[in-house]
């Protein structure tokens, strides 16, 4: 039975044949399909089997470590049929969105490019690179941003540009600035909000917006 589960899995075994191996663990040593067989003929299933209360398995001759696994297998289906829900980082106010940004790009290299795509809730969807190389227009890079956008279904950005070498904030922000003008042109077509564009050195920043409100 071993080498046809390994060969099939599961779904290659009778239903005595997947409780007989339920139960094994609790008696090694004694060969479990007898009591496996009477098991579903006396509940009627497998899964009458695995939802009986702990009382009814006890008066059918289970031992306690096997009551125990038993008990397990209904509260591990059904974890396993829910959608485990992935906690995101809520930067919808100022100070979230500069302690988030002080952490995550510590170390990056200068001049690097980031977008950090958000929710309806302002709640982080994804945060990754924009490859803004010198050969690559203005136009590419807004189409690359509002591409990874869409593929996140995101309703709303922030664009954060770690300053290059040799260039002060200010003369950063300077630079960027056609850049963020063609997102907040093109953004709206695909009802997209560009929250913002900050320049971050040294757990310093500009903002392209007005800087300083509680929340967006």
């Amino acid at each position: 039975m071993r080498l046809r589960v390994e060969q099939k899995g599961a779904s290659g075994l009778a239903d005595y044949e997947i409780l007989e191996m339920l139960l094994f663990p609790g008696v090694p040593r004694r060969d479990t399909k007898p009591q496996a067989k009477a098991l579903i003929n006396s509940f009627g299933s497998l899964s009458a089997v695995l939802e009986a209360p702990a009382a009814a398995l006890k008066e059918a001759g289970v031992g306690p470590a096997c009551v125990r696994l038993l008990a397990l297998m209904p509260e591990i289906a059904e974890k396993l049929s829910t959608p485990q829900t992935t906690k995101r980082a809520d930067i919808g106010k100022w100070d979230k969105l500069l302690t988030y940004c002080h952490t995550a790009f510590t170390g990056l290299p200068a001049g690097q490019l980031r977008v950090l795509f958000l929710d309806i809730k302002n709640h982080l969807l994804a945060d990754e690179p924009v490859m803004d190389m010198p050969d690559k227009t203005t136009k590419a890079c807004v189409a690359d941003i509002l591409k990874q956008a869409l593929a996140h279904n995101a309703s709303a950005l922030v664009t954060v540009r770690l300053v290059s070498d040799g260039l002060s904030r200010a003369q950063q922000m300077q630079k960027d600035i056609p850049f963020v003008q063609a997102l907040l042109k093109a953004a709206p077509l695909l009802a997209l909000d560009v929250h913002d564009h900050l320049v971050m050195r040294n757990g310093q920043w500009l903002s392209f917006r007005t800087m300083g409100q509680d929340e967006w």
